[in-house]
């Protein structure tokens, strides 16, 4: 047996199997570090199951295979979502860097009630860029300070839920760099718009919202790609905050926070591919 092709997506990889199954071309797949992997049984149908795995992994969701898969009387959705909200499995769930986020940004929210404001005023951006040479720090903890409990839980939910999806797929250190790249960014760009006094993990979240878009967008082989509801919901709601909420939501760290990260997003992905095509 040859190998095809490694997927990172049980999904997309049993359904790129169906196809080729459905014109005769036998494979059987493997699972093995969070990969699947599919072997071809005959190797003089290689070159032609490549390309059959080229097309359908340049776009998985495509029209071209849902009609192949109705034509057969076969469902084109992919796997059942984990049932992590249930059982008590939603915190085990989550990766480490996306479970200690989670836990520093409720602790420092809950420190004004014990100590007061004193670690809030420690981790805010500082009044001249300056004092960052001093006290570095600073230009990324404002992503951990939160000032009202609508505020906290808007931002933690989605970051457990973009967050865990990078740690599954991808690996801690990709979320860790990511995180530090796009609050800088988004912090900074924020200061030099209002001045240092603001804070929240907004900024990282569009990051990672448009890290996810515009990977899966360029590599979708990947096979995690958002849906376009979640993606429509976030820029719609980007859009009302400039619109109606100006004044009072950082709106500088969301726009940057979702360029640099759809950047990031895009060059990642786009290297991820090349490299795979190349192997």
């Amino acid at each position: 047996m040859l190998e095809l092709v490694r997927i990172n997506n049980a999904a997309v990889a049993k359904r790129l199997a169906d196809v080729l199954a459905r014109r005769g071309i036998h494979t059987r797949l493997e699972e093995g570090q969070g990969e699947y992997t599919l072997f071809l049984t005959d190797p003089a149908r290689l070159e032609e199951a490549r390309e059959l795995a080229r097309d359908f992994l340049a776009d998985p969701a495509g029209r071209r295979w849902q009609d192949d898969a109705w034509r057969a009387s076969e469902p084109v959705t992919g796997l059942p979502r984990e049932k992590v909200f249930t059982g008590g499995g939603w915190f085990a769930s989550l990766g480490p860097v996306t479970r200690t986020g989670l836990i520093a940004c409720a602790l420092i929210f809950l420190s004004p009630y014990v100590i007061g404001p004193v670690l809030y005023e420690a981790l805010m951006f500082p009044d001249q860029p300056r004092i960052l040479v001093s006290q570095p720090w600073r230009l990324l903890t404002p992503m951990l300070l939160h000032f009202s409990a609508l505020h906290i839980i808007f931002n933690l939910l989605w970051w457990c839920d973009l967050g865990r999806l990078i740690e599954r797929f991808q690996s801690s250190f990709q979320l860790l760099w990511l995180t530090l790249v796009v609050a800088a960014v988004s912090n900074f760009a924020q200061y030099l718009d209002t001045g240092p006094r603001f804070g929240g993990l907004s900024g990282v979240v569009y990051g990672l919202l448009g890290y996810l878009w515009l990977y899966g967008k360029v590599n979708p082989a990947a096979g995690y790609q958002l849906r376009r509801e979640i993606v429509l919901l976030m820029l719609a709601w980007l859009v009302i905050c400039y619109v109606g909420l100006s004044g009072i939501v950082a709106n500088t760290a969301h726009l940057t926070g979702l360029l640099s990260g759809a950047a990031i997003g895009a060059l990642v992905g786009l290297y991820r591919r090349m490299r795979y095509y190349r192997g």
